[in-house]
């Protein structure tokens, strides 16, 4: 009797066993139609929104270097003084105030101090001074008429030293310092842009465009006049009339 009884409870077992897997993938069944159904459901275009604006620098950055050797010290410093003095007068004149000129200390080179490069010959030039003005400012029309005045400075014995710092850097540079104030701006039009190139890709499936479902802001580019990309830290700002392009990237739930 008693082994009877033993085998009824092993067979019960058995059988509720059994009974909770059929349960359990037959929930998983349902389940897994149930999400298929919610993604069939779910319906979504992703489109680019682009925008392109033009807008005008509204500051300038004009680097004035100069450079003088000489084989005596002071007669290199009188020399580069009175160069400065000239190119002061000549921004005085061409109407930019003190307060939008700074003055670069004068930067001393001794030749015969290298331990390279000593200086040959019986007239050695042993000292090269160099010094520079920075002209920045809100006048940018004022400052391209002044380069084209800058010959003045040449006539009056005063050469402009290229070299001095440049580093192949735009002089002058012209700049967009309101930038971050046009970014909510430029990305409403991306995104308004974005949705009417959705509605007409849901005008072709008969949906209507919902809500947005992501949204990437991507690239936010500036270029100059001349199609030179500005965009980056060290890049040339060479132009005072700048195009802005923003391309983002939108996913649009479809109803």
């Amino acid at each position: 009797m008693e082994s009877t009884g033993g085998g009824s409870r092993v067979a019960g077992a058995f059988v509720a066993g059994v009974c909770a897997l059929v349960g359990l993938a037959l929930a998983g069944f349902f389940v897994g139609r149930g999400v298929e159904r919610l993604r069939a459901a779910v319906r979504t275009v992703t489109v680019k929104g682009l925008v392109e604006k033009e807008v005008r620098a509204d500051q300038a950055i004009w680097t004035l270097s100069l450079r003088r050797a000489g084989r005596d010290l002071e007669e290199a410093r009188a020399k580069i003084g009175a160069d400065r003095d000239a190119a002061l007068a000549f921004l005085e004149k061409q109407g930019f105030s003190d307060a939008e000129i700074e003055r670069s200390p004068v930067r001393t080179i001794d030749k015969q101090a290298r331990e390279y490069g000593q200086p040959q010959g019986p007239d050695p030039m042993r000292w090269i001074l160099t010094t520079a003005l920075v002209v920045k400012t809100s006048k940018v029309d004022q400052v391209r008429s002044a380069i084209g005045s800058a010959d003045e400075l040449l006539k009056a014995g005063v050469v402009l030293d290229a070299g001095e710092g440049g580093g192949g850097a735009a002089n002058p540079r012209y700049v967009v310092t309101g930038f971050n104030d046009l970014r909510p701006q430029l990305l409403a039009e991306a995104t308004k842009n974005a949705r009417a190139m959705a509605q007409q890709f849901a005008a072709d499936s008969g949906a209507r465009v919902g809500g947005i479902r992501s949204a990437n802001q991507g690239q936010i580019q500036i270029f100059g006049s001349d199609g030179n990309d500005e965009s980056g830290p060290f890049s040339p700002t060479s132009t005072p009339v700048k195009k802005i392009r923003v391309v983002s990237t939108f996913e649009f739930a479809l109803d």
